[in-house]
């Protein structure tokens, strides 16, 4: 293993058997652009099996704990994140394998503004595609090193098509948009479908700014802002006694490439201005597996899955992803296989 120093505290951890010159020489899928924007990071191949058991390091842990996210570049097969990507349009235009709609469902051609980012909420229920991979142990054995969780289960997932000059989002947390469970933490797990780069709108994080003491708000200008889309966090980092003179790191990988962050860890992304390159993304956002339901104020959305004088969470609409003792939701074994396992140490 090699660890490489760069400037800004990018610090990409390359598995490697040679020395990175040769590395460099003999790797077709090297690129600069595969740099990491955190403070550890994997450099991840195509082939993943190659990967210890353990998965992650120690210090890419302690990282993920003290900047609010981690970046692995490669972490879905090519091939994985081409079928990815080439269910979006259909899923877009009403195409659900499963014949179920998802939760939510944000842009409609011919009828949503075309330069709005277009979302759509639990596609999983919707296609088997999307939901092998938000759904794969290895996304939950990740996410649960991460957090130190004893296990994941699936909250959500969203997709997020940015088109050609499709406007921002506005920066907020996560957390709060899933304040109805016990306990309340989250972990999103955002996935580029396409290369994401600042010059199409890409992820982007303020590091360490999930220690903040302050909440965000449910905005109701989440898809297109009308005003800074980085208000929000200048607020925040005001209210926190932060420098305005906020540092952006932003997530620069290729297709397949994944990034991790905590869910109170102020996040946006600014305008597409691309005039070829539209941006896809797929999100997994987890919660541990042994979380419930808030007696009261689960919100019109979840609360159609809250059982009448229950906490308990249904398995068939918050499965089970990943546990220690290697227990998944039934509903899984007949919805999908597990995209990533096979290519990837069993956990």
């Amino acid at each position: 293993k090699m660890l490489c120093r760069r400037t800004h505290q990018i610090i990409p951890l390359h598995l490697l058997s040679k020395g990175p010159t040769k590395y460099r020489n003999h790797n077709p899928h090297h690129h600069p652009r595969h740099a990491i924007y955190g403070s550890f990071a994997l450099r991840m191949y195509s082939r993943i099996a190659d990967l210890p058991s353990s998965i992650l390091t120690e210090e890419q842990i302690q990282g993920f704990r003290r900047d609010g996210f981690l970046v692995v570049p490669n972490l879905i097969p090519k091939d994985i994140s081409e079928k990815l990507r080439n269910r979006v349009s259909p899923l877009f235009h009403g195409e659900f394998d499963t014949g179920i709609y998802p939760d939510e469902w944000y842009w409609r051609k011919g009828m949503s503004l075309d330069d709005v980012t277009r979302e759509m909420c639990n596609a999983w229920k919707s296609d088997s595609t999307i939901a092998s991979v938000v759904t794969s142990s290895v996304i939950g054995h990740l996410a649960s090193q991460l957090m130190d969780w004893p296990g994941t289960r699936l909250a959500q997932d969203d997709i997020f098509w940015k088109p050609v000059s499709g406007k921002e989002i506005y920066f907020h947390q996560d957390q709060p948009y899933f304040n109805f469970m016990n306990p309340s933490g989250i972990i999103t797990v955002w996935i580029a479908l396409t290369d994401a780069f600042k010059e199409n709108g890409t992820l982007e994080y303020i590091k360490g700014s999930h220690k903040w003491q302050v909440n965000s708000d449910i905005t109701q200008d989440f898809h297109a802002p009308d005003k800074d889309y980085m208000a929000s966090v200048r607020q925040a980092a005001a209210h926190s006694h932060i420098s305005d003179n906020l540092e952006v790191s932003y997530v620069d990988v290729p297709a397949g490439g994944v990034s991790f962050h905590h869910g109170m860890m102020w996040h946006g992304s600014g305008k597409n201005p691309s005039s070829c390159n539209d941006r896809m993304s797929l999100v997994a956002h987890l919660i541990r597996s042994d979380t419930k339901f808030n007696e009261k104020g689960v919100g019109y959305i979840y609360g159609r899955y809250k059982l009448a004088n229950s906490t308990h969470m249904e398995e068939t609409f918050f499965p089970i992803t990943y546990t220690r003792d290697g227990y998944r939701s039934p509903v899984l074994k007949d919805l999908c296989k597990d995209a990533l396992v096979s290519s990837y140490p069993h956990p």
